[in-house]
């Protein structure tokens, strides 16, 4: 497959080829060639079996539209960073814990999905591009949202469930545009006040979460009653109260692990054996002759039994993945 691929590669290169789609045809390593066929605007790569892209993959400037939904890749090379005309890129269901240093240099990306990964940061340079209009990193093991998102104010959806999120960024109500924040199934208990103030919100869905009940009841009856309650005056005092407590809290139980030390201390038993006492001076008279001298029995010791159990493996619980491929919503 590999030497076809590159001799088809080469063909497109001759023919100036703007669009290329390669889904679902079993290729696990792309050809360095790829790099030649810089007429590329459309690239489609889509359930596939690659595991890393060649850093060739950067020489195709003019590359608006990239799809490498449901891979295999573990990590991205640095010069994909160097596609900065790209308006669209799915990264979703691959095996990506991190994304490359320079992200931010995309700044005509409008839609990124890096949803199904095992992202765990997304860095600040997020920040940086001021074109994004939807943000998908659901199902990934993300513990909070960089506020530097309050800075693409061309926002409109973020869609961050199934993580392990907290809190959310307070800044958010800075995004003019913003219409959907999905945090579904996460760890937040709160909604910042100042949530209140997004003007163009059309849904806020924080469902299966910790939050306090009341805020739970105001969004069931819709966004408007929900963005009433949380820019009243009864939710910013309740707000303001409840987290006061909760960093308290936090700060002397961060206090009380940096005082207490635990120590754990493994000891030895040594067990040394018996010193045998010399005999004692015979004071008696010795037996006379034809009596027999008295019998002495020694027990031998008795065996000490070690037993060991392991605990069985744990199970693998498997991952529901998606089955279509991703695109951006109706309208871009």
């Amino acid at each position: 497959m590999g030497a076809k691929l590159a001799k088809s590669l080469d063909k497109a290169k001759e023919n100036g080829v703007t669009e290329l789609d390669l889904v679902d045809k079993g290729i696990d390593d792309l050809p360095t060639n790829i790099g030649t066929v810089e007429t590329l605007k459309k690239l489609n790569l889509s359930k596939n079996k690659l595991k890393k892209l060649p850093s060739t993959i950067g020489n195709l400037r003019a590359l608006n539209v990239l799809n490498l939904f449901n891979n295999q890749l573990k990590e991205l090379p640095h010069e994909i960073t160097l596609l900065t005309n790209l308006e669209s890129l799915n990264l979703s269901v691959n095996k990506l814990r991190s994304l490359p240093r320079g992200f931010g240099s995309f700044n005509h990306l409008y839609f990124l999905d890096i949803s199904y990964n095992s992202i765990t940061e997304i860095s600040t340079q997020i920040g940086l591009i001021s074109t994004l209009k939807e943000l998908h990193c659901s199902f990934n093991e993300l513990t909070e949202l960089p506020p530097d998102l309050s800075r693409c104010t061309d926002l409109e959806v973020i869609n961050a469930s199934h993580n392990r999120i907290t809190e959310l960024p307070a800044d958010f109500h800075k995004l003019p545009k913003l219409k959907l924040i999905n945090v579904t199934n996460n760890k937040i208990q709160w909604i910042p006040p100042a949530y209140g103030k997004l003007e163009k919100i059309e849904k806020i869905d924080f469902s299966k979460n910790p939050v306090n009940k009341t805020l739970d009841e105001k969004a069931i009856r819709g966004p408007e009653v929900l963005i009433k309650y949380l820019s009243s005056d009864e939710y910013g005092s309740l707000y303001l109260a409840e987290t006061k407590e909760t960093k308290e809290k936090e700060t002397a139980a961060a206090a009380a692990s940096t005082t207490t030390t635990t120590t754990t201390t493994t000891t030895t038993t040594t067990t040394t054996p018996p010193v045998a006492s010399s005999p004692p001076k015979e004071t008696s008279t010795p037996p006379k002759s034809g009596e027999e001298s008295p019998a002495v029995s020694e027990s031998p010791p008795t065996p000490t039994q070690v037993s060991e159990s392991l605990p069985p493996p744990p199970a693998d619980t498997p991952t529901e993945l998606p089955t279509e491929i991703p695109g951006p919503s109706a309208g871009h």
